[in-house]
């Protein structure tokens, strides 16, 4: 299995449609990035899902899907007002501020374009596109994965989060994205 990001210009960016954590107080924003990512990347994205260990006060890249995992929302810092193009330029470097992550639950519905594919299953970015936009009649699903990303997988995961694709879409700065529905 060989993971392939999604080709996009600059950072994940994730556009929160209908979450219930910002109302019910689901969200954790005080932990620091771990060792792991800390060394290498060196900095979280927006639309990841992170595993959450409370103990220690971290979170990193999940290495399955099972415990606690949750959205990262970080509000974005923009260096340059002027720059209608900012949003795709943030990332949160490690040693800065904590990254807000929110727990999703059955029914929230979020857009990102922060997603991995397995390139056994779809070769190409552009086998990965075509499944998406057929979604809508053959389900598709996503999953955490190692790099933090959202996994596109043609069978229903189970574990810990589990999305389905509502449907290929676009970011505001018109990048390719995915709008998923939790399970």
């Amino acid at each position: 299995m060989a993971l392939q990001r999604l080709t996009i210009d600059g950072y994940g960016q994730v556009e929160l449609n209908q979450v219930a954590f910002r109302r019910d107080g689901r969200i954790e924003a005080q932990c620091k990035i771990n060792s792991t990512v800390a060394a290498t990347p060196g900095y979280v994205e927006n639309g990841m899902l992170l595993a959450v260990d409370k103990p220690n006060g971290t979170v990193g890249y999940p290495a399955s899907n099972a415990g606690l995992i949750g959205l990262n929302y970080t509000t974005e810092h923009m260096y340059d007002e002027r720059d209608v193009f900012a949003l795709k330029k943030f990332k949160l470097d490690a040693g800065t501020f904590l990254p807000r992550l929110g727990y999703l639950a059955t029914g929230d519905r979020f857009t990102t374009n922060c997603i991995a594919y397995d390139t056994t299953a779809y070769a190409t970015e552009t086998a990965l596109k075509t499944a998406l936009a057929g979604a809508a009649t053959t389900a598709v699903y996503g999953q955490p994965c190692a790099n933090g990303a959202i996994q596109i997988v043609a069978s229903k995961p189970t574990g810990a989060v589990v999305l389905q694709v509502v449907k290929a879409t676009t970011m505001p700065d018109g990048q390719y994205a995915v709008k998923f529905v939790v399970l």
